[in-house]
Parts: structure tokens; sequence; C-alpha cells
């Protein structure tokens, strides 16, 4: 874990409007790397008559929430063989969010 990254990461939503990219440096590898998510984010529901009544996160403030993994596609020494990612296997959160373009 790097903990917070410094540098701007990008986000921006498709064109269909179903996936959120996140795209940015890697802070430890150095490498590019871009996150997609798609919409629908878990735990923001509500269950039951008395369901909490807040309202979902905004995309923004989901990925700054979220701790990312490195994407970067260049497998890394010592990579586990099971990740459902190619990269350094970093982790970090953003701190320096900007609005992107597909």
């Amino acid at each position: 874990d790097t903990g917070p990254a410094p540098t701007p990461f990008t986000h921006h939503t498709s064109p269909d409007g179903e996936t959120l990219t996140l795209r940015g440096t890697c802070p430890r590898c150095l490498g590019p790397t871009a996150s997609h998510y798609a919409y629908g984010l878990p735990g923001t529901g509500t269950k039951g008559l008395f369901g909490r009544r807040t309202p979902p996160p905004t995309p923004e403030s989901a990925l700054l929430q979220e701790i990312h993994y490195c994407e970067c596609g260049h497998p890394h020494p010592q990579l586990p063989p099971d990740v459902p990612f190619i990269g350094c296997g970093a982790s970090w959160t953003v701190t320096n969010l900007q609005a992107g373009t597909p």
C-alpha cells in the first residue's frame, strides 16, 4: 500500500453511461494505469421498511473513497497468479481527482 497518491488522476464516464474510468500514474512503478468501474455501487441501496434514506455517493466521492490498484498491464515480479489485474500490485487512494475526457 502506497497510501494517498498525490499525483493527479482523471475520471470520465463511458459514452454509453455504464462505466466510470479512472486514469493516472501508478505511484510505485510510475506506469500508466486505468481502472474501469461499472455503475451501480454496492452498499448504496436501502433494504426493508425503515431503510436508511441517504443519497447515493457521487461518482467522484466514490472514487475518492475507493482503494485503487495498479493496472499498468505489465506483469511485475512476484505478482500472484490469481490476481484479477496485471500490474505491480501497489494500492492507493486518490486525493487529486480531475475531470477527464474519454
